[in-house]
């Protein structure tokens, strides 16, 4: 049975659980509050909106309705369920993981710890990329993407969900991953359009794609342990790790993606802060040149160098 926390034991002797039909009950506003504190005490900076997160999700309400109905009870099992995922996230458990669900690009898509957490970064790439599937889908009818580690699939997923002409594929080396991806792209309608495959980059692929898009792991490796534990504990390793200077991954991914383009092919690449200029040597000296000529760095919202897109030369 889970925990029900020194918090709730207070609350309970002060009245504020009640038996009924369903047992005992918990006021919203005390497993709120035991949240809050409980999260702050393990040091985790968004205690407050992890707690509102949280209990939102173990009730199914919006945070509209716990803002109405504060003073609400909950069933004892629901208040159970609720301080068990504050318990795992006081241990950093990532809140996406204890949620199942990450919001990207305006959809929410699952996760599990099989994959990397989709980061707001990213949509910098898919922004891009989906500008260029227009283009491109305009030209020639339609656009064929390809997702190098797909992960949870939400790259590829968003660029077909903006873009009705294009299909795609999406590889991980994980087969789990692909699974999640799969099952990602139903939830959200593009199924259809979209095939994954579990593979090591795209070594085994015979297609050609008009746009290849990829998130490799950029991280160096001697920085992964500085990283917050929610990441460096909790995320899969190997969409993390790019070796000793970050690039080991790029050096893989470039040249096969020069083989798998079709002529004057577009390669969308996010990257790490300071690894702009070692990524666009790396594509000059494979066959490819700037897709922007006065932009060839895309920046995030914070400023730092986020993705690299380059064309094919022939």
């Amino acid at each position: 049975m889970a925990k029900t926390g020194p918090e709730l034991e207070n609350n309970r002797q002060n009245g504020n659980e009640v038996t009924g039909a369903s047992g005992l009950v918990q006021v919203r506003s005390d497993l709120q509050a035991y949240g809050r504190k409980r999260l702050k005490q393990a040091g985790i900076e968004t205690a407050g909106l992890d707690a509102r997160v949280l209990l939102c999700h173990v009730c199914k309400i919006d945070e509209a309705e716990l803002i109405a109905y504060p003073e609400k009870r909950v069933e004892k099992r629901i208040a159970g369920s609720f301080v068990e995922l504050v318990e795992q996230r006081c241990r950093r458990l990532p809140l996406a993981h204890l949620l199942g669900a990450r919001e990207f690009w305006g959809r929410e898509f699952f996760v599990s710890a099989d994959t990397l957490i989709p980061r707001p970064e990213t949509e910098c790439a898919v922004e891009l990329a989906i500008d260029q599937a227009r283009e491109v889908s305009a030209r020639k009818g339609s656009s064929h993407i390809l997702d190098l580690g797909t992960g949870t699939g939400c790259m590829l997923i968003s660029i077909l969900s903006e873009v009705e002409a294009a299909t795609g594929v999406g590889v991980d080396i994980d087969s789990r991953a692909v699974e999640l991806a799969r099952k990602n792209a139903q939830a959200l309608g593009v199924g259809p359009r979209a095939r994954f495959s579990c593979m090591n980059w795209g070594a085994e692929l015979e297609d050609c794609f008009d746009i290849i898009v990829s998130n490799p792991p950029y991280i160096r490796s001697q920085d992964i342990p500085g990283l917050m534990p929610e990441v460096a504990l909790h995320e899969p390793l190997t969409a993390l790790d790019g070796g000793v200077d970050g690039l080991d991954e790029f050096r893989k991914i470039i040249p096969q993606a020069a083989g798998l383009l079709t002529p004057r092919g577009i390669l969308v690449l996010e990257i790490g802060d300071g690894q702009a200029s070692k990524v666009l040597e790396l594509l000059w000296t494979t066959g490819f040149e700037r897709l922007d000529p006065d932009e060839p760095v895309k920046y995030d919202l914070a400023g730092r160098e986020r993705v690299v897109a380059a064309v094919k030369v022939c």
